[in-house]
Order: structure tokens, then sequence, then C-alpha cells
């Protein structure tokens, strides 16, 4: 992988958006609100990305995808990123 901060964006926005298309059917509220600053944090990215602060962007969609993770860490997902069932 590229140390680019620009293209390690780009890939992990690609990954990150994927991972949330798979969580659209998630009726857990918990995860619902870890996904929604998910969500939040990739659409910071994506501004970030078109501004030219692709630092900027490259942590706020690490911080999203940390979000992600945690919800397999609590048990909310499996390590495919799907929820479990509440």
């Amino acid at each position: 992988m590229s140390e680019d901060p620009k293209e390690r964006t780009r890939t992990y926005l690609a990954a990150i958006e994927k991972s949330l298309r798979q969580l659209e059917s998630v009726n857990n509220p918990d995860a619902l609100r870890v996904i929604d600053y998910a969500r939040r944090y990739v659409a910071d990215s994506k501004y970030f990305l078109e501004t030219g602060k692709s630092t900027t962007a490259l942590a706020s969609v690490a911080y999203a995808e940390g979000l992600l993770d945690s919800l397999s860490i609590i048990g909310l997902s499996d390590s495919r990123g799907l929820t479990r069932p509440s």
C-alpha cells in the first residue's frame, strides 16, 4: 500500500463504504449510533480530500474504520462487518 495520504485515503474510503453498505439492515440502536458516527467521519474524510487536506482526510477515515472495528470487538458484528441481531 502506498504511503501517499491521498491514495491511502481513497483505498480506506472504498473499504469503509463497502462495510457500511453491508451494515444497512442493522436495527440495533447502539450499533446504529456507532455507524452514524462512522458515516460522519467518512463524509468529513471526503470533504478534506476534496479540499486538499489529505492527511486530515486519512485521519478521519481511520477513525471511521476504528468505529466499525469496535462493533466487532464488543460483539455487535462479526469479522465480516455484519451486525449480529440484537
